[in-house]
């Protein structure tokens, strides 16, 4: 009876090692094939395409994994679907967005630009990607989002310029301007962006019926813009209200003279950008108009020394940033 025991030993321990093999190459096989269906090839290197997909199939908690050069054919992405394990393969052939599906051995093509996009056209085509994969409904989301959670669709535009003015009063001044602007695009699929704007310059000499100095203003303006994308460039008109405040500060008969004035001003112009990935570099052609604008004259007589402008023009450059 007590010869048995080691015999019995060996017994429970084969019975025990084989339900562990059998256990870990179940949980191994369980865990594979979700993954495959849990992941996105996007064989394109836009940044703004892959950030407009991972916010859009975000519900399906797909991964999106990134390879810089698109499929040849539909037999090239099916070979980069089985090496990474995923369900679709994604990239652009041309203009058009292609989707290949592992599952069902499919290819889908749709019209959509080539080149690189800006947030709002890589938003509308992650949103036909979404629609050719047809992917069923998302899986209930579990609990409220995290406090501060921010809007996907925000985005943030810091900008910086400058320019030449052409202001015309009693004479035409040309000056340098520095400026810049910060705008909000409160919609992932719509161009609108709404911000402030500012700029400020070098001075104006002014020396006329006895005075000698100098003029100088800055403004702050609301704004408002829209923005119209063909390719890898953009067409923005913009329109903005606000302020000018002036000064003009010199020496009237060996006596100081020191004058302000704030002023509304309306104005209106055109962007013309170039894109690359979140940056955009191009020119600016703006018209302003003030109203209310004083003319100062000389103590005690009807001698003018200087007309704040009512108009100006500017003409320069600048470079953005997509936040």
């Amino acid at each position: 009876m007590f010869d048995r025991k080691p015999d019995y030993a060996r017994h429970v321990a084969r019975v025990a090692w084989l339900f562990l093999v059998i256990a870990g190459w179940s949980a191994t096989d369980a865990t594979s094939a979700p993954a495959a269906r849990q992941r996105v090839v996007l064989a394109d290197p836009d940044p703004e395409l892959r950030h407009a997909m991972e916010q859009t199939l975000a519900p399906w908690h797909l991964e999106v994994v990134i390879e810089q050069s698109p499929p040849a054919d539909a037999t090239m992405a099916q070979q980069r679907a089985d090496a990474d394990t995923a369900r679709f393969v994604v990239w652009r052939d041309g203009a058009a967005l292609m989707v290949y599906d592992r599952e069902l051995g499919f290819t889908e093509r749709r019209g959509s630009r080539s080149g690189v996009l800006d947030p709002p056209t890589a938003a509308a085509a992650a949103l036909t990607i979404k629609t050719m994969m047809r992917l069923p409904p998302p899986p209930p989301v579990e609990g409220p989002p995290p406090a501060g959670t921010i809007d996907a669709g925000l985005e943030l535009r810091i900008q910086a310029g400058a320019a030449t003015r052409i202001a015309y009063g009693i004479t035409t001044d040309v000056t340098t301007r520095l400026g810049g602007a910060v705008e909000l695009r409160p919609w992932a699929t719509s161009g609108w962006r709404f911000g402030v704007t500012g700029d400020g310059g070098s001075a104006t000499s002014v020396s006329r019926a006895g005075f000698r100095g100098a003029w100088s203003e800055w403004s702050v303006l609301v704004l408002a813009s829209w923005t119209y994308v063909r390719d890898a460039w953009e067409f923005e008109p913009h329109a903005a209200a606000g302020i000018r405040r002036s000064g003009l500060e010199g020496v009237e008969t060996n006596l100081v003279r020191r004058a302000t004035a704030t002023v509304p001003t309306l104005r209106g112009g055109l962007w013309v950008r170039w894109r690359l990935a979140r940056w955009t570099f191009g020119a600016a052609l703006d018209v302003d108009a003030s109203f209310g604008t004083p003319t100062y004259s000389k103590t005690g007589s009807q001698a003018e020394i200087f007309q704040v402008p009512g108009a100006g023009v500017e003409l320069g450059g600048m470079i953005a940033v997509d936040l």
